[in-house]
């Protein structure tokens, strides 16, 4: 999969515009067609005009220019574990591959939730402001999936306050000690953290995209012991009567 970056100009003709490759990406990677079917959720929903077009935009650039060059770095890691190469040169790959995958999770999909109308922030604050944040938003989305609280709170206590430590802390400020981060200069948990981290956002942004369907709708996936033919894609769409939720 060729993936192409396109440079609008306000007022200029579209056959103008600078079209830049940017990378091959094979189409059967599960994180690249996770995430392109959410534009397709989010076209089904009450999003609409120009703000649709702004979360699509945001929804891509979660993939182009956050999971995708964390996906690239993750192949230099993989080359490089049987490549002889300086200790430096080594642990850059890994710090950089933290940088973008943080750069996608943080960053990039908080952008894509502001434009929705989803204030998620307080998921990278003190534990106060996290736990008033969840209140918040229950309050603010009453239909917000059942244990969608718990989600956040194990995504925290599993990967996300070791990871913002490691980028924050040891490859931006340099402070601490190295060896209490050496667990992220590790081949397999960085296949292990993309993985994760690719899941989560792809776990997070339907959650919040199903508060824009039509009432009564809700997404629902494929039971892992349906016996019947694997479905095209993850989601279908449910009124809500038609299934309890769990």
């Amino acid at each position: 999969m060729s993936v192409h970056k396109v440079e609008m100009k306000e007022g200029e003709e579209p056959y103008k515009w600078k079209v830049t490759k940017v990378a091959d990406i094979g189409g059967d990677e599960e994180f690249t067609k996770q995430m392109l079917e959410l534009s397709a959720v989010l076209e089904a929903g009450m999003i609409e005009g120009t703000r649709r077009e702004e979360v699509k935009h945001a929804l891509v650039s979660i993939l182009i220019d956050g999971l995708m060059p964390a996906f690239l770095k993750l192949s230099e890691i993989r080359a490089s574990v049987e490549q002889v190469m300086p200790l430096m040169n080594r642990e850059q790959l890994y710090e950089d591959f933290a940088r973008k995958l943080w750069k996608a999770y943080k960053e990039l999909m908080q952008a894509a939730l502001d434009l929705m109308g989803h204030k998620i922030g307080f998921l990278f604050r003190s534990e106060k402001e996290f736990r008033e944040g969840l209140v918040e938003l229950r309050s603010l989305n009453p239909e917000l999936r059942v244990g969608f609280e718990k989600f956040l709170e194990e995504t925290r206590d599993e990967w996300q306050d070791d990871l913002s430590k490691f980028r924050n802390t040891w490859v931006e400020h340099q402070r601490g000690e190295r060896e209490q981060f050496q667990k992220f200069y590790d081949p397999s948990n960085a296949e292990w953290l993309f993985d994760t981290v690719w899941r989560t956002i792809t776990d997070i942004l339907p959650v919040f995209l199903e508060l824009h369907l039509p009432y009564g709708t809700r997404l629902i996936e494929q039971h892992p012991n349906d016996p019947g033919p694997r479905w095209g894609q993850r989601f279908r769409y449910q009124l809500a009567d038609a299934y309890k939720l769990k």
